[in-house]
């Protein structure tokens, strides 16, 4: 009698599906998990009140019409290796934040990823895996939060690796998630955004992308070896993209339609 497994068709050889919008989606083979981020609307910057804020955070309304898939994590050494052959990291662990990548550098990763998962299948057509807008990237990082960080208005060695307080990264997911469930957002290293360096629209504002052209890219978020004042939500600094630092990494996007 044949088996009832053998009369089903196998679906070894067929492509994992794809990511469905509103649902968490892992990158196959790279265990890179993505949480959803929902259309919706937030302040982003500062208020003028805020301890230790910086003039370059202009308090203004934010819509993303748009929904998003975000690293839960920053992108790991070990993920890095796998899509780019190599480990440019200073602080070794396959676990931990890939570092003194440059902008660049993190942009083409994104380009070669896109390309394994749409041949694969898995990526509808115009979608693509991107570094995040500042605006998707402090959306997540606040999660909801008005305060200076998503933990409150203080940030303690409990909650994230920063000011020296373990000399080096970690592991990510080692701290607390936000509410939304992201790792990292504060401290570890700092992260790479898609845009260039500009000032803020003092007006309410919808997906927003920065300026056209600057000199340098902006990275947000804190590092292992900065201040809790340089890990706020509302930070905001910037680097010239050609250059990589080991305070620097990056967190994935995948959105559409993609942008440059």
């Amino acid at each position: 009698m044949i088996p009832p497994d053998e009369l089903i068709p196998s679906r070894r050889n067929e492509p994992t599906l794809g990511p469905t919008v509103g649902t968490p989606w892992t990158v196959p083979d790279l265990s890179l998990e993505m949480l959803w981020c929902k259309p919706g609307a937030f302040h982003m910057g500062s208020s003028e009140d805020e301890e230790d804020r910086h003039d370059c955070e202009t308090l203004h309304e934010v819509t993303l019409t748009s929904g998003y898939w975000l690293g839960k994590y920053p992108v790991t050494q070990a993920q890095w290796e796998s899509v780019m052959g190599d480990n440019p990291s200073h602080f070794k662990g396959a676990g931990r934040p890939v570092e003194t990548v440059s902008w660049t550098e993190a942009s083409a990763f994104c380009e070669k990823l896109t390309a394994v998962e749409s041949k694969a299948g898995r990526l509808p057509a115009g979608m693509a895996y991107q570094l995040p807008t500042e605006a998707e990237w402090e959306y997540a990082c606040r999660a909801g939060t008005k305060t200076r960080f998503a933990f409150g208005d203080e940030l303690t060695a409990k909650d994230a690796n920063f000011d020296r307080n373990v000399g080096e990264t970690t592991d990510v997911g080692k701290y607390p998630a936000n509410p939304w469930g992201f790792h990292d957002t504060h401290g570890n290293v700092w992260e790479w955004c898609a845009d260039w360096d500009g000032d803020y629209p003092t007006g309410a504002v919808s997906d927003p992308v920065g300026p056209a052209v600057d000199s340098d890219r902006i990275e947000r978020g804190g590092s292992w070896f900065n201040s809790a004042n340089l890990a706020r939500s509302a930070i905001r600094i910037s680097y010239e993209p050609a250059n990589g630092s080991y305070i620097l990494g990056f967190r994935l996007s995948l959105r559409s339609p993609a942008s440059k």
